[in-house]
């Protein structure tokens, strides 16, 4: 909106409309002041009916609570007081002022409200407000609410931006060499069921604050372990595997893995990695299982090579398989080339294991024929994208497994089914197409959305796009924008 100057003829408008009714302007001027905007044919007087009113000031608003703080005290007031702090839509000015009301009026209620809902505040804006507030006023109640507001993943595009609660926490608790310590006490002490969720939240805050060290003395400890089994598994994780889960997800990787359907894939695991040293081990994340177990059956020389070796194979095998196609990135801060080498520091020997292993993959005829034929079918499906995975079948033969979405909602989006993260514990990638034309080359590779979502499932994936009636860019990503175009694959009978 553009902010323009005052009217030259608004002064000698208000003077002759107090001189119309023969009141003083600054008397006039205050009596619009009071009726805050609201005055009018039809304008709400019961100070309820202003709060609820979302075309008047936060002012109006406020003068309103003012009138209801002088009333008796009403349980109405403060179910009000709780309404309009939980509500997105409410003005931030009445929100604040409704927060300060509950402290003085009833704290106990304010702090069973906040249990359940400070993580789930909105905007940004207020619940950092509202977690200072809370380190202000020295609640150590809400502990359990700041830790899960902590560990809620925020959007991928405000991910740099900084966090309150480790600020809030150490106030709270004596300083920043105490946080560490709240984030064990309150995990090993969370109900193991109820509060199971947090107890993940826990894990993964020390994993982000570089507090490795601390977990794998934790999960040998027998005395705080006993009989935990969330603990017992991620014991199994570091001492069998030398993997270290990093967060909810991958901590609900292990555990599935660790259940008796996966009792012999564990076991192939174990054989697998038994052939790496432990540096390379310790290196790993549940999303390079599959990986190690893939090459140690289909291609065990990869094993043995070094990070230096994978990645001249690649370049030269990228390099010599036709042009590059990028994604268009226009408007979004994103800084994602989809080359190699500009992914070199990032990426890892887990990284080039498994982009060769795709590369095996798109070799195979049989693959390639299912791969183009399910890109078909989702060109003429105009409701959705299509996806799956991609694992061994049990003859050690890639295999391309179709899962279908969710919820049909758009060409443009594949919403991944519930299925598929079941059927995903054992898989190479997670993968979708962009099919929505054959000459798709502005949307080769991934977008914001599937970064996001490689962020937080921690997967390898794939995504495939048609750039030609018979020509599929293939593009690799994973967390961190790793993103690498692998070149691209011919319908199978075109050479």
């Amino acid at each position: 909106m553009l902010n323009r100057p005052p009217s030259p003829r608004r002064p000698r408008f208000r003077a002759a409309f107090g001189a119309r009714w023969g009141l003083p302007v600054a008397l006039v001027l205050g009596l619009l002041a009071a009726c805050g905007g609201g005055c009018g044919a039809g304008a709400p007087r019961d100070p309820y009916e202003v709060l609820k009113s979302n075309r008047v000031s936060s002012s109006a608003q406020i003068n309103a609570l003012a009138r209801l703080d002088a009333a008796p005290p009403s349980p109405r007031y403060n179910a009000e007081l709780e309404r309009i702090i939980l509500s997105p839509k409410g003005l931030l000015a009445t929100r604040k002022a409704c927060f300060d009301r509950l402290v003085r009026r009833d704290p106990a209620a304010l702090e069973r409200l906040l249990t359940v809902n400070l993580p789930l505040l909105q905007p940004t804006e207020f619940r950092s407000w509202v977690i200072q507030r809370a380190g202000e006023l020295g609640n150590k109640g809400l502990t359990k609410a700041i830790i899960r507001s902590w560990a809620m993943p925020v959007p991928y595009w405000e991910r740099d931006a900084g966090r309150q609660e480790p600020e809030v926490l150490a106030r709270m608790y004596g300083g920043p060499e105490r946080v560490d310590v709240v984030l064990v006490d309150t995990m090993l002490n969370a109900r193991p069921f109820v509060e199971q969720n947090l107890r993940y939240r826990c894990w993964e805050l020390l994993i982000d604050r570089g507090r490795r060290d601390l977990l794998v003395e934790l999960v040998n400890d027998d005395e705080l372990v006993g009989d935990d089994q969330m603990l017992l598994d991620l014991r199994a994780s570091v001492n069998e595997l030398g993997v270290m889960p990093r967060n909810k997800e991958e901590i609900l990787w292990i555990r599935e893995l660790r259940t008796r359907p996966y009792r012999a894939y564990w076991e192939r695991m174990g054989r697998s990695f038994s052939r790496l040293d432990e540096q390379r081990r310790s290196e790993l994340t549940p999303r390079d299982l599959a990986v190690v177990v893939a090459a140690a059956r289909h291609r065990p020389e990869l094993l043995e090579r070094s990070d230096a070796e994978l990645y001249r194979i690649l370049d030269e095998q990228i390099g010599a398989s036709g042009p590059r196609y990028t994604a268009d990135f226009s408007g979004w801060t994103v800084k994602v080339t989809e080359r190699l080498s500009d992914v070199r520091g990032r990426a890892g020997w887990s990284d080039f294991v498994a982009m060769a292993l795709a590369r095996e993959a798109l070799a195979d005829d049989r693959f390639r024929e299912h791969l183009f034929d399910q890109a078909d079918r989702d060109l003429i499906d105009t409701t959705t994208e299509f996806g799956g995975i991609i694992r061994l079948d049990e003859s050690g033969r890639f295999e391309l497994v179709e899962h279908p979405p969710r919820s049909r909602v758009s060409d443009e989006k594949f919403l991944a089914p519930q299925s598929l993260f079941d059927d995903g514990y054992t898989a190479l990638f997670h993968f979708h197409n962009h099919a929505q034309n054959y000459s798709n080359r502005r949307h080769a590779g991934p977008h914001v959305g599937d970064l996001q979502y490689a962020e937080e499932t921690g997967a390898n994936c794939l995504v495939f796009t048609f750039v030609k009636p018979n020509l599929l860019n293939v593009d690799f990503y994973r967390s961190d924008e790793v993103v690498v175009d692998l070149g691209t694959v011919e319908r199978p009978g075109q050479g």
